[in-house]
């Protein structure tokens, strides 16, 4: 992608010279007027600045564009071979969508007309609120006219592959938009996309976003009102969110906490069960198969002691069929597992016997947040054995990074449900929703 910055007396002039200099498949990126020289305002002239951008092409094609850009030569079928520009206006580089929708008006002398009317400050309003859809409402239609023409075009498998690349052009193009928009940024802004980065999020997740949000939504300020409703939107359409732990379905909803050692497992479990019991008022039972370690059978007995809930120890798959069916009259079972090395064949295979003595037992993975991404990623696949339901992230508050959730998640099936910062019980857990992690990305 080449992009070139062009001044002239006129838009008009300032359009030729970019056919000139770029050939007639040209896109116009940003336009802008202003006055320079003279002495203190006096005896200065206007100058019009235009920014346009154009594919990577042969250096034949190019000269030859040219050629006939000077010339006016027509193509075999009668048309003026200079081709089209797409106008904006100056304070509103153009989006994909749109070059679409104005083909129509391009270097014409109504699309001039129309780059030379538009008042500077006619920027398009940033979203108010949560977005279903990532275009705004003026692209939505030609977003479904796309879609129409995608539809008529399924049964033709050359038109398929001309829009596949035509897609791919557009995400390029809205990409190296944010890039050019960003060099305007305001000095101490953090854009939502620079905060994803210092997150650490992934450079391929922040491309993806690029490419599947307006320019304008990426670049806005973190701190901005609407910024964490933005991500969110995106997040939504990226991650998987099952909100928490869902109860009412004619039985009591059995939840086992697995994972690796150390990750949190017993307070979250805790926490769990002391915001469903004494803010829903929800019967619950408790049961632990952590006996390899005292301190955990102690630390969940003082917890149930406080909260007012029965607590079952078991040793074995066997005893732990006998707990569940005990308590099958109450809401919610929540069972506490013992930490478990995803490189311990053995142990692994010692949890799944304990996870297949009842066909309802939901598994929840509890994984930290401060623990590295290739481990984070070698976690889940090895876990994969005893087929986890949701994924839930503990320690947020003990890492100033956490992009690591979106980095893992991105790419799986498996829904979050719940995100924990810190070890009060029972404030310090929330059930995970696209908002909740957007603000979790976005904090400072």
């Amino acid at each position: 992608m080449q992009i070139k910055v062009v001044k002239a007396p006129t838009m008009k002039e300032a359009m030729q010279q970019v056919k000139e200099e770029l050939g007639s498949d040209a896109v116009i990126l940003h336009t802008k007027k202003y006055r320079e020289g003279g002495f203190l305002g006096y005896h200065s002239r206007e100058v019009v600045e235009v920014t346009a951008a154009i594919e990577d092409q042969d250096t034949k094609t190019v000269k030859k564009q040219r050629v006939q850009a000077r010339t006016g030569r027509t193509d075999h079928a009668g048309r003026p071979s200079g081709g089209r520009l797409d106008i904006v206006s100056p304070a509103a580089p153009v989006l994909p969508n749109q070059v679409l929708s104005r083909y129509k008006t391009n270097g014409t002398e109504t699309g001039v007309h129309m780059a030379e009317t538009q008042s500077p400050s006619a920027a398009p309003p940033l979203p108010t609120g949560p977005k279903t859809e990532y275009a705004p409402k003026n692209q939505r239609g030609d977003e479904r006219e796309m879609n129409r023409q995608k539809e008529a075009a399924s049964s033709r498998p050359e038109d398929t592959e001309k829009i596949q690349q035509l897609e791919e052009e557009l995400a390029q193009m809205k990409t190296l938009l944010a890039q050019v928009m960003s060099r305007e940024q305001t000095q101490g802004e953090v854009s939502i996309q620079e905060a994803l980065r210092r997150q650490e999020v992934d450079e391929e997740i922040l491309k993806d976003m690029a490419a599947k949000m307006p320019a304008g939504d990426t670049l806005l300020d973190s701190l901005d009102g609407k910024a964490v409703d933005v991500l969110a939107a995106y997040l939504g359409q990226t991650v998987h969110f099952s909100k928490g732990i869902q109860l009412g379905q004619g039985r009591p909803r059995i939840v086992a906490l697995i994972g690796a050692t150390g990750v949190g497992k017993t307070t979250t479990l805790a926490k769990i069960a002391a915001r469903f019991v004494l803010e829903q008022h929800v019967r619950a039972a408790l049961i632990t198969a952590d006996t390899y370690r005292i301190s955990a059978v102690e630390q969940l007995k003082t917890y149930s002691d406080i909260i007012g809930l029965p607590l079952e120890i078991v040793y074995s798959p066997d005893e732990l069929k006998v707990a569940i069916h005990k308590h099958r009259d109450k809401d919610l079972i929540l069972i506490d597992t013992a930490g478990r090395s995803q490189h311990n064949e053995y142990q692994m295979k010692e949890l799944q016997d304990f996870l297949a003595v009842h066909p309802h037992i939901e598994r929840h993975l509890v994984m930290s947040a401060t623990t590295k991404g290739r481990d984070a990623s070698d976690i889940l696949d090895k876990f994969s054995v005893c087929r986890p339901d949701c994924v839930i992230f503990t320690k947020t508050d003990e890492t100033s990074s956490v992009g690591l959730i979106l980095n893992l998640l991105a790419k799986r099936e498996i829904a979050l449900s719940f995100l924990t910062n810190g070890q009060s019980v029972p404030d310090d857990i929330e059930p995970a929703t696209s908002k909740h992690l957007a603000q979790l990305l976005l904090r400072e």
